[in-house]
């Protein structure tokens, strides 16, 4: 065997380990969302235990500017390089400085500093585009990258240092007047107006932008949903700045809610999860196990009272979410199923709101079924009639899989067993394909989807838009 046979695979063998490694070592990811890029700045700031390096224009928001101050009060070492106009004229980092918080140095030169970016322990490096500002708007068009790779940590942190070397220490008597001024206009009028007096024993969690959230001597936020939601919902005239501003206040405290019951079910990753509605918003809330026996018996269609730690807010996609949650109080049992001719003449519908408009019905398979399936009375003119009704709306029920069929002209169809063998057929689209193989023929499920074809003499449900929510 020739020295050069042994020599390449081990050769490729060392490059290959030294590529993968880097690739593990130095992980990178961009953002372009002003949002995003926010949240991200401020979880880097949060995990500093050491220092804190930021070469920027001025920093005017709030939220960071309060993130970088806890961060100083756990021994964070704070230092900055900013521009002279920016930090004496615009703002809020003149108090930080009289204070001796922050070490601010100030660049002065007859050109604009573009820098906006920060290394966070001597480990994470942020750069781009976006600005640490107030009011950076949420169609603002934004980039920042978070990398931790050695080669550019170590470029950035010198040019940080030569930076601050060079700047100079700004005289804070000038500029008070006129950043005690602009520090007095950060807190700007506010659109929604939720106030109330605090009551003995209580604790205030919130109190800015007009608006007051108080925490009662059992752990609980002293606001109903609504008043929460008119706060911090969809429909709220609070800008994001600030929500973000007060939700961070908010989270990790409990709430104590009464809503309808949309879903509960458990996964093998998820745990037991638990759907409210309220009106036109939901709640997900992630169940504690060990309070199993508070919610055994509570099902869909149920009003309860329910409790929770508040994780993330609502947007326009993602509902409300509570972790560590539990059902207090089980108000009634759910809504017996209605005759034929009682849904042939209303059909009781409930919309959801997060995301597309999708229309659920309520009713369960045995109700519709009973209208269409074999054992109806009513006559197949009637039940074309009815069907109208009732077709393109979406349902949520529960069954069995009893097989799995997959090819280039149909794409991929789950049969559910409801009564029978074969009872639905749901047509589950391409991008949910790989999630919904995952479940197995056998197991049963928690399924939804849209009704496009009544059941036949030989022919099933069909149901497209199909998708599996967890297993039972």
């Amino acid at each position: 065997m020739s020295w050069g046979r042994v020599c390449l695979p081990v050769i490729f063998g060392i490059v290959g380990m030294f590529l993968f490694v880097q690739e593990r070592v130095f992980p990178s990811e961009a953002y372009f969302i002003p949002a995003e890029i926010k949240g991200q700045i401020l979880r880097a700031i949060e995990e500093c235990r050491e220092s804190v390096d930021v070469a920027v224009l001025d920093i005017t928001s709030k939220d960071i500017l309060n993130a970088l101050i806890e961060a100083q009060e756990r021994g964070v070492r704070i230092r900055m390089v900013v521009v002279r106009e920016r930090a004496l004229r615009k703002g809020l980092l003149s108090n930080q400085y009289k204070n001796k918080e922050f070490a601010i140095k100030v660049l002065v030169q007859k050109g604009i500093m573009h820098n906006n970016f920060a290394i966070f322990d001597c480990k994470l490096l942020t750069t781009g585009s976006y600005s640490w500002n107030a009011y950076v708007g949420k169609f603002s068009r934004d980039n920042a990258i978070f990398t931790d790779e050695t080669k550019l940590l170590v470029k950035y942190q010198r040019e940080f240092d030569r930076l601050f070397h060079e700047g100079i220490t700004p005289d804070i008597k000038e500029s008070v007047p006129v950043a005690e001024e602009k520090v007095g206009k950060i807190d700007e009028k506010p659109t929604v107006n939720i106030s109330k007096d605090i009551a003995t024993g209580e604790r205030p969690v919130v109190s800015k932008y007009g608006v007051v959230i108080t925490e009662t001597s059992d752990g609980y936020i002293n606001m109903n949903f609504e008043e929460f939601n008119t706060v911090f919902g969809v429909a709220s005239d609070l800008p994001d700045e600030q929500k973000e501003a007060m939700w961070s206040r908010c989270v990790g405290k409990r709430v104590k809610w009464c809503g309808k019951v949309n879903y509960i079910g458990w996964g093998l990753v998820t745990g037991w999860m638990l759907g409210i509605t309220h009106g036109d918003t939901s709640v997900e809330v992630k169940l504690n196990s060990e309070n199993k026996s508070h919610f055994s018996n509570v099902k869909y269609g149920n009003t309860v009272t329910y409790t929770g730690k508040l994780d993330s807010r609502v947007t326009r996609i993602f509902p409300y979410k509570l972790e560590d949650g539990d059902v207090l109080k089980n108000e009634n049992a759910p809504p017996g199923p209605l005759n034929p001719d009682e849904l042939a003449a209303n059909p009781y519908t409930m919309p959801v709101s997060q995301g597309p408009k999708k229309i659920f019905l309520v009713e369960t398979f045995d109700g519709l079924d009973n209208m269409f399936g074999k054992g109806s009375n009513l006559s197949d003119a009637q039940k074309d009639e009815a069907w109208g009704k009732y077709k393109g709306k979406y349902v949520r029920w529960m069954g069995q899989i009893v097989y799995k069929n997959f090819n280039v002209a149909s794409g991929l169809r789950i049969g559910m067993m409801q009564k029978e063998t074969g009872d639905i057929e749901v047509k589950v689209g391409l991008t949910k394909r790989d999630k919904v193989l995952k479940f197995q023929e056998g197991e049963t499920v928690l399924y939804t989807g849209r009704l496009t074809e009544r059941c036949g003499s030989q022919s099933p449900y069909i149901l497209e838009d199909g998708d599996i929510i967890t297993i039972k």
